[in-house]
C-alpha cells in the first residue's frame, strides 16, 4: 500500500510484478519469444542497421515512439517501461475531475530508459513508414508475429486504466435527535472503463447497519451521513477474461485470478474548500479473453447468472 498525505491509501505496488528495473534494460517481458528467435534466412539476409534497433528489445523497431529526449523505443517497450517507472502513479485531485481514457505512452511521464530524465513519448509515423520502406521483409514478420500474437506488440493485452476513489461531502445543520451528524458524504470509484467492470464491493465501518455495499452497475457509489472519518475499503471486481496486475489482486469468488483489487480511501471532510476529494490512480488490466466464440448475449446471460449465484449465497436475494 501506498499512501499520499496521510488521506489515501491505494494497492499500486503491482508496477513491481514486471520485468523491467531501472538499474537494467533487459528485454520487455511480453515480447513473444517467436520474435527474439532469427526468424528466417531472408529476414537475416536484411543487416538492420544499429541505429533502427530498439534499445531495449534489441529488434527493428516496431510501431516506434521518440521521447522528449529524443530517444526512439518500440510502442510496447516504452508503454511497458513507462508502467513501471510512474512519476505519480496516484494523485489526489478535485472531485469535479472526469474520468478519461489513458494513455501509457504519450500521457505519462516516466524515467527514460536510455538517459534517465523525465520524459513522455509520442508515435513517430514518419520513421515507421521509413523502416517499413528499408526493412519490407523483417518490418512484415513483425507485423505478422504481432497480429499472431493477439497484437501483443502494440501493448494491448496490457492495459494502463484510470480510476478514481474518493468522496464528495457537505456540510449540513445537526438535528436535535442526532447534533454529531454533521456531515453527508458520498464515497464513489469511477472507472475510466466501466465495461471490464463486474462489480464493486464496499465495505463500511463495521459500526454501519449495513456495512457490506455491493454495486453491480455504475455509478459505484453510496451516500451516508455521519460525524467522524473512517477507512472505506472497495473491492473493484473485473469481468471474466480481465485481472489486474497488481501484488495486491486476489482471486474472485468464481475463481478467477487476480480478479478482485482492493482499494482504500481514509473519507475527506476538509480538501477543496470542504467539498471532498479523490485519488486518481493508474492501474494495469491484462486481458487474457479466451472465448471469444461467445456472443455478447450468451456473456450477459453468464455474468448476470454468475450474479444471482452470488447475491443469494451473500443475503439469500436477488436484486438485478
Amino acid at each position: 500500500m501506498s499512501t499520499v498525505s496521510g488521506r489515501i491509501s491505494v494497492s499500486t505496488r503491482g508496477t513491481r510484478n514486471s520485468q523491467l528495473s531501472e538499474q537494467d534494460n533487459p528485454p520487455v517481458s511480453g515480447v513473444p519469444r517467436s520474435i527474439s528467435r532469427q526468424n528466417s534466412a531472408d529476414a537475416d539476409a536484411e543487416d538492420v542497421g544499429e541505429d533502427d534497433l530498439c534499445p531495449v528489445c534489441r529488434l527493428l523497431l516496431y510501431k516506434p515512439v521518440t521521447t522528449t529526449c529524443n530517444h526512439t523505443l518500440c510502442n510496447y517497450c516504452m508503454a511497458q517501461w513507462a508502467s513501471v517507472s510512474l512519476a505519480a502513479p496516484m494523485t489526489i485531485v478535485d472531485v469535479d475531475e472526469q474520468p478519461a481514457e489513458f494513455d501509457a505512452v504519450s500521457e505519462l511521464q516516466a524515467r527514460c530508459p536510455m538517459c534517465r530524465t523525465m520524459t513522455t513519448a509520442a508515435p513517430n509515423p514518419v520513421l515507421a513508414q521509413t523502416l517499413k520502406e528499408k526493412y519490407p521483409i523483417t518490418s512484415h514478420e513483425r507485423a505478422a508475429e504481432a497480429q499472431a500474437e493477439g497484437d501483443g506488440l502494440g501493448g494491448d493485452s496490457i492495459q494502463t486504466v484510470t480510476v478514481y476513489i474518493g468522496n464528495r461531502h457537505d456540510w449540513i445543520a445537526p438535528k436535535p435527535d442526532s447534533p454529531r451528524n454533521q456531515h453527508e458524504w458520498t464515497f464513489f470509484v469511477r472507472p475510466s472503463r466501466t465495461d471490464i467492470i463486474e462489480e464493486v464491493h464496499i465495505f463500511l465501518h463495521p459500526t454501519f447497519r449495513q456495512n457490506h455495499v455491493v454495486k453491480q452497475r455504475p455509478p459505484y457509489q453510496i451516500s451516508r451521513l455521519g460525524w467522524g472519518v473512517f477507512t472505506i475499503t472497495a473491492s473493484v471486481v473485473l469481468k471474466a477474461g480481465y485481472s489486474w496486475v497488481s501484488d495486491d489482486a486476489q482471486d474472485s469468488p468464481d475463481g478467477a485470478a487476480k480478479g478482485v483489487l482492493p482499494l482504500e480511501w481514509m473519507l475527506d471532510f476538509d480538501g477543496f474548500d470542504g467539498k471532498g476529494s479523490m485519488g486518481r490512480c493508474r492501474l494495469k488490466v491484462k486481458n487474457d479473453r479466451g472465448w471469444e466464440g461467445i456472443s455478447d448475449e450468451e456473456e450477459r446471460d453468464q455474468r448476470e447468472w454468475g450474479r444471482m449465484v452470488r447475491q443469494y449465497e451473500r443475503d439469500g436475494r436477488y436484486e438485478p
